[in-house]
C-alpha cells in the first residue's frame, strides 16, 4: 500500500553527502526486503505504484547499460511508465538546448521523476536545485554526473559489500586502478564512512589518485585513507588483509592525455591466482563495464564464487526500485530516524570593531593620506591579490582615485600585507563579501573627515554566490560559462581555513581562486 505520509517524499538522490546514517540503514533494510520480493515474484510487495499514474523520464546524455536499464526495469516493476532518451542524437540538445531547458520540458509534461546521466560535473545537483514545484515535487536521481559522483551506484555498491562481507563496519576496503576519473569510487566510500571502523586502501597510478575533496570528506569523518602508488605488488601483498576489493575500468574517454592512459594501463590486473590466501568472506567487485581488451579483472576469475560484479549489477534493480519508491511516497511512512537537513548558513562574514581603540594609531598612519573613502588593509602580502581586488571593484573603469601596494608591517618586521586606498568611495555589502572571499582576514575601514569612522574585520563567508566573475576552477563543472548551461556558480566554506568547495561539483579550491 502506498505510504501517503512518507518522510522521504520528494527526496533527491543526487549526492552522497545528503544521506544520513539513519536513512542509509533504513534504505538497506528496505532494499533487502525488496530484493527478496523480486526474487520470489511477490508482485504486491513491489508493484507499489500500480494504481498511480506516475511517469519517470530517463535522460541519458552518455552511454549506459547497467544504470539505464536497471532504472528502467525498476521503474516498470514499481508500476511507473517510462519515457526519455539514451544519447542526444535525436533530441533538441543537438540544436543547442540547455540541460535546464530540456528538463523543464519534462517538468511541463508533469513527470514525477527524472533520472539523469550527464557528462558535466554537478549536473544532477543543478537540476535538483532548479525545481521548486509546489505540492508534487519532481524527484531527481543522479545516474552519474561527469567525473563527480554516482550516488545511486554507491548505494548498490554498499548493499553488495554488505551482502558479501556480512557487515558494513570494521572493514578493510581496497580500491584499485582508477580513483580519479571513476566517479563510483567517489560515492560508495563516503556512504561507507557513515559506519564505524572502516579503512580504505587506494591502489593506483599517481596520476589517478582519489580527488582531494573525497579524501577530505572521509578525513572529516575520521576515516583513514591509505594511498599506494608503487606497483601491483602492493596490492598482492595487501589482499589477505582486505575484506573487499573494488576494481575499476580505466576510462580512456575521460583521459585528457594519452600518455597518462598508457602509463596506468598495465599497472593493475586481478588474476585468478590472486584469490589464494584471501579471506573466506572476501569479494572482488567492479561497477562495470570492464574493457575486454585491457580488463581490470581477468576473464578466468568470472566463475569464482568470490567474483561479485554480476551480482553487484543485479542489485541495481532492488536498490533503485527502493530509492524511487521512497522519493515518490510509496514507502517510508514508518521511518523514525534522522532525515538529512541542509546545514544552516551563517550570513555574517565580518565583525565590527571599535575604530577608536587605543591600538589604532599605527593603522591611522596607514590611512592618513585619504580624507574620505575606503582603506582595505591587512590583505595577504601577495601583490596579485590586492591587484585582483582593485580589478574586480572596477576602480579604473569607474574613474576612482586609488593607490595600492604591499608594505611591511611596522610591529612585525618581515611580515607583508597589502593595502588598497580608494578615495571618495564606500563599499556596499556585495563588494565587502567579494573582498572577504578573496582576502579573508582583511580589514575594511571607512574614512570620514580623515578619521576611521567604521572598521570591519572580514571572514570567509559560509556561502558564496551571486558575485560577478566568480568561476569554479574545475573546467568540467556545469557552472563554467563555456558550456552555456546558465547555472550560477556557488561555493561553500570548508573547515576553518580559506578552502571552499563548489556546491555542485565538490571541487576544492582556495577562496581567492574563484576569481
Amino acid at each position: 500500500m502506498a505510504a501517503a505520509t512518507s518522510k522521504f517524499q520528494g527526496k533527491n538522490w543526487v549526492d552522497v553527502g545528503s544521506v544520513t546514517e539513519s536513512e542509509l540503514r533504513y534504505f538497506l533494510r528496505l532494499a533487502t526486503a525488496m530484493k527478496e520480493a523480486l526474487r520470489e515474484r511477490r508482485i504486491e510487495r513491489y508493484r507499489l505504484a500500480e494504481a498511480r499514474d506516475l511517469f519517470a523520464a530517463l535522460l541519458f546524455y552518455e552511454p549506459s547499460t547497467r544504470t539505464r536499464f536497471s532504472f528502467e526495469i525498476a521503474a516498470i516493476r514499481l508500476g511507473l511508465k517510462t519515457v526519455g532518451f539514451s544519447g542526444t542524437e535525436a533530441t533538441s540538445v543537438k540544436k543547442g538546448e540547455s540541460l535546464l531547458d530540456t528538463v523543464d520540458m519534462f517538468d511541463a509534461y508533469d513527470m514525477d521523476a527524472v533520472i539523469l546521466r550527464h557528462p558535466l560535473d554537478g549536473a544532477a545537483k543543478a537540476i535538483a536545485e532548479h525545481f521548486t514545484r509546489p505540492g508534487r515535487p519532481l524527484c531527481c536521481f543522479n545516474g552519474g554526473d561527469g567525473m563527480n559522483e554516482h550516488p545511486t551506484q554507491g548505494l548498490l555498491d554498499l548493499f553488495t559489500i554488505g551482502e558479501c562481507c556480512g557487515r558494513l563496519h570494521e572493514l578493510e576496503i581496497g580500491i584499485a586502478v582508477d580513483a580519479k576519473y571513476g566517479r563510483t569510487t567517489h560515492s560508495f566510500p563516503v556512504l561507507l564512512s557513515l559506519f564505524p571502523g572502516n579503512r580504505f586502501h587506494v591502489f593506483t597510478h599517481p596520476d589517478l589518485r582519489m580527488p582531494r575533496s573525497v579524501i577530505a570528506h572521509l578525513k572529516e569523518r575520521n576515516v583513514e585513507v591509505v594511498e599506494h602508488f608503487e606497483s601491483g605488488a602492493e596490492l598482492r601483498a595487501m589482499l589477505p588483509k582486505l575484506d573487499f576489493l573494488y576494481m575499476t575500468r580505466l576510462q580512456r574517454e575521460r583521459f585528457e592525455d594519452d600518455a597518462e592512459y598508457y602509463r596506468a594501463r598495465d599497472m593493475y590486473l586481478f588474476t585468478l591466482d590472486m584469490m589464494e590466501g584471501t579471506k573466506p568472506s572476501f569479494g572482488v567487485g567492479h561497477p562495470l563495464p570492464d574493457n575486454k581488451e585491457n580488463p581490470a579483472i581477468h576473464p578466468s576469475v568470472k566463475r569464482h564464487p568470490k567474483f561479485w560484479p554480476k551480482r553487484q549489477a543485479g542489485n541495481g534493480v532492488p536498490t533503485r526500485l527502493t530509492e524511487m519508491a521512497l522519493s515518490l511516497g510509496l514507502l517510508g511512512a514508518d521511518f523514525d530516524g534522522q532525515l538529512h537537513e541542509p546545514a544552516p548558513v551563517d550570513p555574517v562574514f565580518y565583525r565590527e570593531r571599535n575604530p577608536r581603540g587605543q591600538k589604532e594609531r599605527a593603522e591611522a598612519l596607514d590611512i592618513r593620506p585619504i580624507a574620505s573613502g575606503t582603506v582595505v588593509d591587512h590583505v595577504e602580502g601577495n601583490p596579485y591579490v590586492i591587484e585582483k581586488i582593485a580589478r574586480l571593484l572596477k576602480l579604473s573603469a569607474r574613474g576612482n582615485t586609488y593607490r595600492m601596494g604591499v608594505v611591511e608591517a611596522r610591529k612585525r618586521p618581515g611580515t607583508r600585507k597589502g593595502v588598497l586606498m580608494i578615495a571618495d568611495r564606500f563599499l556596499d555589502e556585495d563588494e565587502l563579501r567579494l573582498i572577504a572571499t578573496i582576502a579573508p582576514g582583511a580589514t575594511v575601514n571607512d574614512i570620514r573627515d580623515q578619521r576611521v569612522a567604521r572598521k570591519r574585520d572580514l571572514a570567509l563567508p559560509a556561502l558564496i554566490e551571486g558575485l560577478q566573475e566568480m568561476t569554479c576552477t574545475n573546467h568540467r563543472c556545469i557552472t563554467r560559462p563555456e558550456y552555456h548551461e546558465h547555472v550560477p556558480p556557488k561555493a561553500i566554506r570548508v573547515g576553518s581555513g580559506n578552502a571552499v568547495k563548489c556546491y555542485y561539483c565538490n571541487n576544492l579550491m582556495e577562496s581567492h581562486e574563484l576569481f
